[in-house]
């Protein structure tokens, strides 16, 4: 089996136009993962720039969360180009994309083994600020399964 024959994309929100309302992506389950890697692929972001965070989740509702610090690369390019930023450190306060960030990917990195032990659970938030008057987003994850099987395993509940 190939490397890219162990990986699968989950799509955590549906395309949306979000204007001004914060995006919570699904929860996704980590215990069962080797690595995780989310796409945030912005199009359209006009009046107000969005900051991305991720939370460390006890469950998937979730009743308890908490913003952790993660790695992120942002590509610099215009669509249709492969060019990527280094991978930049980032504490739980999140990103800021700025509203001309336009139809890039932010690519965000983080090790399910350092997450505190009762909160094995993942998800993204994106806040298109109070001034947004359109704020185009996707969100998804990219994982490694830690035993790769003919079924995969549910990993948003």
């Amino acid at each position: 089996m190939s490397a890219i024959d162990k990986i699968r994309v989950v799509q955590l929100t549906s395309p949306v136009d979000t204007a001004s309302t914060t995006v919570n992506s699904d929860v996704i389950g980590t215990k069962e993962l080797i690595g995780i890697k989310f796409v945030v692929s912005f199009g359209t972001i006009t009046g107000d720039s969005v900051v991305v965070t991720v939370e460390e989740c006890d469950d998937v509702t979730p009743s308890n969360s908490t913003a952790i610090a993660y790695l992120y690369s942002k590509d610099g390019a215009a669509i249709g180009t492969d060019t990527a930023g280094a991978w930049t450190a980032v504490a739980a306060t999140g990103v800021t994309i700025a509203h001309t960030d336009d139809d890039k990917n932010l690519i965000i990195k983080v090790d399910p083994a350092a997450l505190t032990a009762d909160y094995p659970y993942l998800r993204v938030v994106a806040d298109p600020g109070g001034s947004a008057s359109a704020c185009e987003i996707a969100i998804n994850a990219i994982v490694e399964e830690r035993y790769n099987q003919a079924t995969n395993l549910s990993l948003v509940d």
